[in-house]
């Protein structure tokens, strides 16, 4: 199951996405290794207690709000940094089931870098955390909404 993150008006359709932004983010699978990535090495575990409106906007499956986009541009700056601080091999996919599925033959990461932060990709190969941060950006400026699509 593929998830794309659009930028909307705050009462937009999910069934008629055409006028807006869309980017897709990459696998089901591969948003939840790279949420428990973080969860694990930046909140010891504990998801959502540093950064909830991230990491549990997915599983939540709810718009993230303009006001929410503001602090998730918070969030997203502090992760940035600190997983500038880690190498490839501290990351962490958590529960996922690996062996059931072939998301990891998918999953666009950048086997040639030296930290977590520029290893997750979105499907176009632009760095996952920076597209976070300027889709929470523009949403923002923009008084407008962040919303996940499931196909």
């Amino acid at each position: 199951m593929g998830v794309i993150l659009v930028i909307c008006d705050i009462d937009c359709d999910p069934e008629n996405l055409e006028p807006y932004k869309t980017v897709e983010l990459g696998s089901y699978e591969y948003l939840n290794c790279y949420f428990s990535t973080i969860s694990t090495l930046l909140e010891d575990g504990k998801l959502g207690s540093r950064f909830p409106i991230l990491l549990e906007s997915l599983d939540a499956k709810t718009k993230i709000e303009p006001e929410a986009a503001e602090e998730l541009l918070s969030e997203l700056t502090v992760i940035t940094e600190e997983l500038k601080k880690y190498p490839p091999s501290s990351i962490d996919c958590g529960n996922i089931d690996t062996e059931e599925s072939n998301w990891m033959l998918e999953a666009p990461f950048d086997t040639s870098v030296d930290n977590l932060y520029d290893y997750f990709l979105n499907m176009e190969e632009n760095n996952l955390t920076q597209t976070f941060y300027e889709l929470a950006a523009e949403a923002a400026e923009e008084n407008m909404s962040l919303l996940y699509i499931f196909e």
